[in-house]
């Protein structure tokens, strides 16, 4: 069992409780052990003094809340820093006029992206914005600070999970003109493609339609006489020649007729990120369609049914951009830089649909509401507690992202009441404690926000019981539970076949040496390779990013070899040219070494024609 209960926060599909219950038989029954990962290779000094001494009193394994791993410095740690930067209200806030919560958000988003653009990359500790990370732990709220950032000549590139592959214009244009061209007498997508691509007014929709909806159709070609009929006479034309033809040439042919991607350019490019990659991510996927067998109306069905789910990438018109990220997507993640704003506003949760299942995180009962008088006052204050548990190891998550410098906001003055108290659900009533005051501005000497937080006594507190309990195993469980131990598919990764590494080294992988630096500059170079462009093209851009190599002999020499043994191969430049190839990058593999192991990994870069049957990886 692999978890880090500091971790969890997201009680409401993972019940905490009983996972911690079962981690405790296991140990109590003397089948388990219980192992605590403390040694950190991500926080430099001051980060790790700042979470030990916060946290220690935050997570004290009372009521329900998980015990705090305090944490242990890896050899040779850098000073890191941790930067507060305190807000005035009387100086950011207009005098004499309340304000609502978003409008004193926009006030201090305004106020910190000039703060960032004056601090640069050299006090934040960071190597290009793209390490620099702003955490939020609301969704909504990203947008506000994206919007101050861009206002300020910062580039942003927001990743969040609330973004579905329907707010993309590439997807959702893509889509309604693909559903048109399946379906051409769907007067509603018609109308919608003539307004959101074609830019059609709504009068001079009117004015044709002349209240009959069966003139928006594509399913003949008709002649043209006007504004709208001259669009719907292209529709029917560009539907009529893509049939019959394979789905990757339909789809090429329909984007190329509508002028689809000269459209999508014109958006832009700072608030809707790269359209034209996100195009090209989309005709890579109706090429492996094709190549599954799937014509035109399954494509337009899959793009359809797809339209609701999750963006799994964002591609920005600027690969050098400040990360904006959930805090609970940012787990597991790291930048060199992450700024907290935010602190001090109030943590609404979102109401719940009804009917709901609900249980218990006292006792693990549960029930179907099918309203809020179905949940009883115990059950209610039980489910806020722990909603406000879960938001304080999600203030540790976002603490344990930063590799060389932390900024917290402190904006106690900004979202607190007229009485000066902080709202009950803000994340920096944990981190005051009853203070009422702060100071300081750039502060790269102190390891902590001392002046705000309390030392806190290291005595470990006694765990005390939780509603869910394991009963005992017993023999014969145990006996069958241990003769089918090793009956699953056992997982290997390439890195655990590197036997020959001495395990030192690499516990020393993540440090920021030379070597590091290069490798990641080597690999970054390599994704932004036009493969298709030839040797010409590849020269430029090496000899554009060579400058900013840590090791530039090292990188001509290395580049030097691969000209000679990659570009120089008439075959493969053969291949690379090819319009029947596609280019993926980070492919996923699992390989079967056996019945019973498994060898799983990425491959940096693969290119496979299906066409020639063939394939070329790259690793690089």
């Amino acid at each position: 069992m692999v978890g880090d209960f500091q971790q969890s926060i997201y009680w409401q599909r993972a019940d905490l409780n009983y996972y911690r219950a079962v981690h405790q038989a296991l140990i109590a029954d003397k089948h388990g052990e219980s192992l605590e990962f403390a040694v950190t290779f991500r926080l430099d000094q001051k980060q790790l003094d700042f979470v030990n001494e916060t946290f220690r009193e935050i997570l004290n394994d009372k009521d329900g809340q998980v015990p705090f791993v305090e944490l242990q410095p890896r050899p040779e740690m850098l000073p890191g820093k941790v930067i507060r930067v305190p807000l005035v209200a009387k100086q950011l806030l207009p005098l004499g006029k309340k304000l609502k919560d978003y409008q004193k958000a926009r006030c201090e988003a305004e106020y910190l992206a000039q703060w960032i653009r004056d601090a640069g990359l050299e006090k934040l500790s960071a190597d290009s914005w793209r390490e620099v990370a702003i955490l939020c732990p609301r969704k909504a709220w990203l947008q506000t600070m994206a919007a101050a950032l861009r206002r300020v000549g910062l580039p942003v590139a927001i990743q969040s999970e609330r973004d579905v592959k329907g707010d993309s214009p590439a997807y959702a244009w893509l889509t309604a003109l693909l559903t048109i061209m399946t379906d051409p007498l769907n007067a509603y997508e018609i109308v919608g493609v003539l307004r959101e691509i074609f830019g059609a007014s709504d009068h001079d929709l009117a004015v044709f339609s002349e209240g009959q909806k069966t003139r928006f159709r594509i399913d003949e070609i008709l002649s043209a006489t006007g504004k709208i009929s001259s669009v719907l006479h292209t529709l029917a034309e560009v539907r009529q020649r893509a049939e019959g033809v394979a789905l990757f040439d339909a789809v090429t042919l329909i984007i190329e007729q509508t002028q689809l991607r000269e459209r999508l350019l014109l958006l832009p490019a700072t608030e809707f990120g790269d359209l034209a990659r996100e195009l090209d991510a989309l005709l890579a996927q109706a090429a492996e369609a094709e190549a599954n067998g799937m014509i035109l109306a399954g494509f337009a069905e899959q793009l359809r049914n797809d339209f609701a789910s999750p963006r799994a990438v964002r591609f920005s018109a600027d690969d050098n951009a400040i990360q904006l990220i959930t805090s609970h997507k940012a787990k597991g993640s790291e930048w060199q830089a992450v700024i907290v704003p935010f602190l001090a506003r109030e943590l609404r949760t979102p109401s719940p649909r009804y009917p709901n299942f609900v249980k218990s995180p006292v006792d693990g009962e549960l029930i179907i509401a099918f309203g809020k008088e179905d949940k009883s006052k115990n059950l209610k204050e039980a489910i806020e507690y722990a909603q406000q548990q879960e938001l304080e190891r999600l203030l540790y998550v976002a603490t344990t992202r930063a590799r060389h410098a932390l900024v917290i906001v402190l904006d106690q003055e900004i979202f607190s009441t007229s009485e000066g108290k902080l709202p009950r659900t803000a994340q920096l009533r944990r981190l005051l404690r009853d203070k009422d005051s702060y100071s300081g501005e750039f502060d790269q000497h102190s390891s902590t926000i001392d002046e705000i937080l309390e030392t806190s006594p290291t005595v470990t507190p006694a765990p005390e019981k939780n509603g869910a309990e394991i009963k005992p195993l017993t023999s014969r469980e145990l006996k069958g539970a241990a003769k089918r131990a090793s009956e699953f598919v056992r997982k290997t990764t390439p890195s655990a076949l590197d036997s020959d590494v001495p395990s030192e080294v690499r516990r020393r992988s993540r440090l920021d040496n030379l070597a590091t630096l290069y490798g990641r500059w080597w690999h970054k170079f390599f994704e932004r390779l036009d493969w298709k462009g030839g040797i010409d093209s590849a020269q430029k851009l090496f000899e554009e990013k060579l400058p900013m190599s840590p090791d530039p002999q090292a990188a001509t020499k290395a580049w030097n070899a691969t000209r000679g043994n990659l570009f120089s191969d008439p075959s493969i430049v053969r291949f690379l040219g090819s319009n029947e190839t596609l280019v993926h990058a980070e492919f996923p593999f699992s390989w079967p070494r056996n019945d019973r192991s498994v060898l799983e990994g990425l491959i940096d870069s693969i290119m496979i024609n299906r066409k020639a049957g063939g394939c070329l990886l790259l690793d690089w």
